[in-house]
């Protein structure tokens, strides 16, 4: 009877360990080292261990904190989670800073060589606007010696006397030399160092312009006139040139000659004050009013202080019997120069057409 109770026992056993034979593998492939150990040390009771790994959650949490520790990449000691992607940051944040600094160094460097290296330019005169007269006859003085050169960089153009120059720059120092003259008011000083400026750089419209300017100062037309074509055959574009050789054209005679430069200084430049006025004149002398009114009045619109073409305007206006706008316009130049002749002269005879 005890012998087959034993069996029966041995049986019993035997069946409850075929069933935990798969629990047991799963336990013994859980990470923890200590429930693997415990379960080699307590083979026999199989049973009590796996209901108390069942039903002990804190024992089957620790072993899931074990695992997820142990499956953490390490990382050296110092640094935090995304520690080296902020430390290439910051190494490409350098790096750039880097750069753009050798750069600017660069471009500033190159800029300084090239201003040093610079040759001597000319820039070329701006016409004045007339200033008494009419019709006025306006001749655009030569440009300033302060603009009209600018020496060598490293050198002064009198300090060194001794190193060659080239005969553009000899003609650029003739050049500058002068309009000093002509500023002055020494006409013949001036029209010798022009000579010497074209004499050493004939394609200079410049120098040929300037030259122009002080010959027409000095009452030589043909020889102004020679020069400003010289002038235009260089730079076709040259307004100015065009404006005063359209000048002197007019005070030839020669009218269509005149008003042709004259359209082409404002094809060039349209704002023109002075190149209204004298087209405006040139109009008038045609018989043709209503155009050189159109011109005159522009000429006004430009520059309001313009007295010349004030004055100019109001004649205008007198010849085709606009009387009223022609007192404006006399009375605008009085404004602007209040013992201008011409002007007090037009409305004197204004006032005797009226009558009393």
């Amino acid at each position: 009877m005890a012998r087959e109770t034993g069996r029966a026992g041995a049986a019993s056993k035997a069946a409850l360990r075929t069933k935990v034979a798969p629990l047991y593998r799963q336990i013994a492939d859980a990470p923890g080292a200590m429930a693997r150990q415990h379960w080699k040390l307590k083979r026999s009771a199989v049973p009590s261990i796996f209901h108390s790994r069942l039903m002990n959650p804190e024992r089957s949490k620790r072993a899931r904190e074990i695992q997820r520790r142990l499956s953490r990449p390490i990382q050296p000691a110092g640094t935090t989670a995304g520690g080296s992607t902020r430390a290439n940051q910051v190494k490409l944040t350098v790096l750039g800073v880097v750069v753009v600094v050798a750069v600017s160094v660069s471009v500033f460097f190159r800029h300084l060589k090239s201003n040093t290296s610079s040759h001597a330019l000319t820039i070329a005169a701006s016409p004045s606007e007339p200033t008494a007269g009419a019709p006025p006859v306006s001749v655009a003085p030569a440009a300033s010696s302060a603009s009209s050169t600018i020496p060598a960089a490293g050198t002064s153009q009198h300090d060194n006397a001794d190193s060659a120059l080239s005969p553009r720059e000899i003609a650029v120092e003739h050049l500058t030399r002068g309009n000093d003259f002509l500023s002055e008011g020494k006409l013949e000083e001036s029209v010798k160092e022009f000579e010497n400026s074209v004499r050493n750089d004939p394609e200079s419209e410049d120098a040929h312009y300037n030259l122009a300017i002080a010959l027409a100062k000095l009452g030589k037309d043909d020889d102004a006139i020679r020069h400003y074509e010289e002038a235009l055959k260089i730079l076709p574009e040259y307004a100015e040139a065009h404006n005063n050789l359209g000048n002197l054209l007019v005070k030839r005679g020669q009218l269509v000659e005149a008003i042709k430069h004259f359209n082409e200084a404002l094809e060039f430049n349209p704002d023109s004050a002075s190149t209204h006025n004298n087209m405006g004149t040139a109009l008038a002398r045609q018989g043709k009013l209503t155009d050189a009114t159109i011109h005159f009045a522009k000429a006004v619109q430009i520059m309001p202080a313009y007295l010349d073409a004030h004055y100019n305007l109001g004649n205008a206006y007198l010849s085709q019997g606009r009387h009223d706008e022609a007192t404006l316009e006399f009375n605008e130049a009085l404004r602007i120069q209040p013992n201008f002749a011409p002007a007090l002269r037009a409305l004197d005879k204004l006032r005797h057409r009226k009558g009393p």
